[in-house]
C-alpha cells in the first residue's frame, strides 16, 4: 500500500540487516570515532515510534492490523550528519520546517547523493552505538528491541540499529504514555524518556465520501480535494501527505495542517499529482507526531507518530 511511504522504504531495505542478540565488534574496532580537530561531533538519538491505524498493506505479505513499529539508532556524528541519524532509524525526511499551518509543498525524490538504501551521503564518519538492552514500555506491556548490525552499504557508517514491530498494538496507546528505557552502554548512561499519547487520527470523509476500510472513491478531478477527520488534538503536530505511485512516476504534496477537523487541498497543487488509476490510485497519510527529550542527547530524538492511510480511487 503507498501510504507507507518513504519510512517503509527504508525499513525494507534495512530487512538485510544482520540480526543478531548482541552483536560483537569487530577486532580492531574502537567504540569511539576519531574526531578531526577541526570538526566538532556530537551525541545524537534517533527513537521513531509509529501506530499505523487499520490494515496495513505492504505488499509483501499478508496485511498488519494496527502495527506499532519502533526504531532507534544512537550515534557519534557530525552535525550535519543529523539527518542521515534519523534516516537510519526509518523517519521519512521532513521538508521544509517552517511550512507555514494550512499549506503545502512539493516533495520531489532524487536519488541524487543517496545510497543504495535511500541514505543521503554523511559529511564524516558516523558511529552508532550500542546503548545495552533497549525496550519499550506502556503500563504493564512491554516490547524489547532487537540490535541488529548496520548493513555495509550504508556509506562510512558502522555500528548497530534497533527495531521491534507488533500487531494490534493499539493497547500500547491505551496507556497514555510510552517509554523507552536503556540499560547503557557504549559511554551512555543507562536512561528512561517518556513521551504522552496524543488522540489518535482517522480520516473519515474525503471530499462527501466516508472512509471504509481504508478505501474512498474520491472527487472527480474537477472538484476540490477535502480532507476531513475526527479526534481533533491541540496538543501534537499534524501532517498530510498526497501522492501516487504512478510507474515511471513519483510525486507526493506534503501538507502542514491545523488540527481542526477539515483541510482543503489547493486545487493547483492537487492537478500537479500524477493521474489517478485503476492500479495506481492516489494515496493520503494523515499524522499526528509528537516529541520528547532524551537524557544524554540534544533535541527531542523521541518521536512518536499516529497516522491513518486511504486509498482515493
Amino acid at each position: 500500500m503507498a501510504w507507507w511511504t518513504s519510512a517503509l522504504a527504508f525499513s525494507l531495505a534495512l530487512a538485510v540487516l544482520i540480526g543478531c542478540d548482541r552483536p560483537a565488534l569487530l577486532a580492531g574496532d574502537d567504540v569511539a570515532t576519531p574526531q578531526r580537530a577541526d570538526t566538532p561531533r556530537l551525541r545524537r538519538a534517533s527513537i521513531w515510534i509509529r501506530f499505523d491505524n487499520g490494515r496495513l498493506d505492504t505488499g509483501t505479505g499478508p496485511p498488519n492490523e494496527d502495527r506499532l513499529t519502533v526504531s532507534a539508532v544512537f550515534g557519534d556524528a557530525d552535525p550535519h550528519d543529523a539527518q542521515v541519524i534519523d534516516a537510519l532509524a526509518g523517519q521519512a525526511t521532513v521538508g521544509n520546517a517552517g511550512l507555514p499551518a494550512d499549506s503545502c509543498e512539493h516533495l520531489i525524490s532524487a536519488g541524487q547523493g543517496l545510497n543504495p538504501a535511500g541514505v543521503a551521503r554523511p559529511r564524516s564518519w558516523v558511529q552508532l552505538l550500542d546503548i545495552g538492552n533497549l525496550k519499550l514500555s506502556a503500563g504493564s506491556l512491554q516490547l524489547p528491541l532487537r540490535v541488529q548490525l548496520v548493513p555495509a552499504v550504508i556509506d562510512a557508517t558502522r555500528g548497530v540499529r534497533y527495531d521491534a514491530a507488533v500487531d494490534h498494538g493499539r493497547n500500547f496507546l491505551a496507556a497514555g504514555t510510552l517509554t523507552v528505557a536503556a540499560t547503557g552502554g557504549d559511554g551512555v548512561a543507562a536512561f528512561a524518556a517518556a513521551i504522552g499519547v496524543p488522540r489518535p487520527v482517522r480520516i473519515s470523509y474525503i471530499g462527501d465520501a466516508a472512509v471504509r476500510g481504508g478505501t474512498v472513491q474520491g472527487p472527480v478531478a474537477e472538484e476540490a480535494l477535502r480532507l476531513r477527520w475526527g479526534s481533533v488534538d491541540g496538543s501534537a503536530d499534524l501532517e498530510l501527505r498526497i501522492g501516487s505511485e504512478a510507474p515511471g512516476q513519483l510525486g507526493w504534496l506534503r501538507c502542514r495542517l491545523h488540527d481542526d477537523g477539515e483541510f482543503i487541498v489547493p486545487k493547483a497543487l492537487s492537478d500537479s499529482l500524477p493521474k489517478r488509476q485503476a492500479h495506481r490510485p492516489w494515496s493520503m497519510v494523515l499524522v499526528r507526531r509528537t516529541t520528547a527529550a532524551v537524557a544524554g542527547f540534544a533535541g527531542q530524538p523521541l518521536v512518536l507518530e499516529l497516522a491513518d492511510g486511504v486509498h482515493v480511487d
